[in-house]
């Protein structure tokens, strides 16, 4: 299970395709309110990071600091979805990752359709 390492975080996130998703939990408010910020920070980032990245004059002090926090972040990001997986238990999949639900704070495991199931990735 890769504990919404590639995702995972909004509604329909999940890659193209024919996705089953299965409600497997939830988390309270304030948790649910942690990795929204991680996961707008996170996006955040990136999208900076494809900008420098793409930028003729690039500054490399300004790139170097993205990187950092980008990676402070995503350590953060998947640090709150193994704690979520152990205080909760959910149910996990080789062939899955989980999403959360903003709206309603709900959980997912989101598996691409016609997959056995596995362990927890």
């Amino acid at each position: 299970m890769n504990n919404g390492k590639r995702p995972q975080g909004a509604p329909g996130a999940a890659a193209a395709g024919n996705v089953d998703k299965k409600r497997v939990g939830q988390v309270t408010i304030a948790e649910r309110d942690e990795i929204r910020a991680l996961f707008e920070r996170k996006n955040a980032l990136l999208e900076l990071f494809k900008s420098l990245a793409d930028g003729e004059q690039l500054n490399n002090a300004v790139y170097e600091k993205v990187v950092a926090d980008l990676g402070k972040v995503t350590t953060q990001f998947d640090e709150w979805w193994s704690a979520m997986r152990s205080k909760y238990q959910w149910e996990g999949a080789a062939d899955g990752h989980w999403e959360i639900d903003f709206d309603d704070a709900s959980i997912y495991l989101a598996r691409n359709a016609g997959k056995g199931s596995g362990g927890r990735r």
